[in-house]
């Protein structure tokens, strides 16, 4: 079977807890703010537990209907769900798998641009980066204040550290490129040169 989708994920783990209706997962999702990792539409969350009820990772429990409502399936975890959620969870815990970011692209390639254009753009990013960790800090307080157990969005904490990590990074590299600590080579910037001459 192949990687399990992260939405996916999002309702095993909540059937985990408990078998629920999908309207239920909602709900907890929205609660917990378990779609930041992956976009959760009300299509996306039936065509998920419908793709895991084929996979035979879940199962229906009931249907029933309360009295205007419309018909709720509550759903659980297979014993094949179970198996194969742990075995996500635990392997990714571990698995370096190597992954492709743009940004480490882009500073594999920093050399081939003009440093002041180089310094404005990382200037930017760091701008970014600012926001985002004020974005996530927000988004921490709002689910502390919403009593919602720590241990839920263990993912906020980590990615608020990587940001912060990163922010560092970046901040430290800038004051490297601007106090000359880092220098193009000069080969790289005449070739600079030959190529901007060169254009049409």
């Amino acid at each position: 079977m192949s990687a399990i989708r992260p939405l996916a994920m999002v309702v095993l783990e909540l059937l985990h807890e408990a078998p629920m209706h999908p309207y239920e997962i909602q709900q907890k999702i929205r609660h917990r703010q378990l779609g930041r990792l992956t976009k959760v539409t009300v299509g996306s969350l039936y065509h998920a537990v419908e793709k895991l009820e084929k996979d035979g990772l879940i199962e229906v429990v009931e249907t029933s209907r309360e009295g205007r409502r419309p018909e709720r399936t509550t759903y659980r975890l297979t014993a094949t769900g179970l198996d194969v959620f742990q075995e996500e969870v635990l392997g990714s815990l571990s698995d370096l798998t190597v992954e492709y970011p743009r940004f480490a692209m882009a500073l594999q390639h920093l050399h081939t641009q003009r440093r002041e254009k180089a310094v404005a753009e990382l200037r930017r990013r760091v701008h970014v980066l600012k926001k985002k960790l004020a974005l996530v800090d927000a988004a921490i307080t709002d689910l502390e204040l919403q009593g919602v157990e720590p241990m839920f969005w263990l993912d906020y904490t980590y990615g608020r550290a990587m940001r912060q990590a990163e922010l560092d990074w970046v901040e430290r590299l800038i004051d490297r490129l601007v106090n000359d600590e880092l220098t193009w080579p000069e080969a790289v910037v005449r070739r600079i040169d030959e190529l901007e001459e060169d254009r049409p």
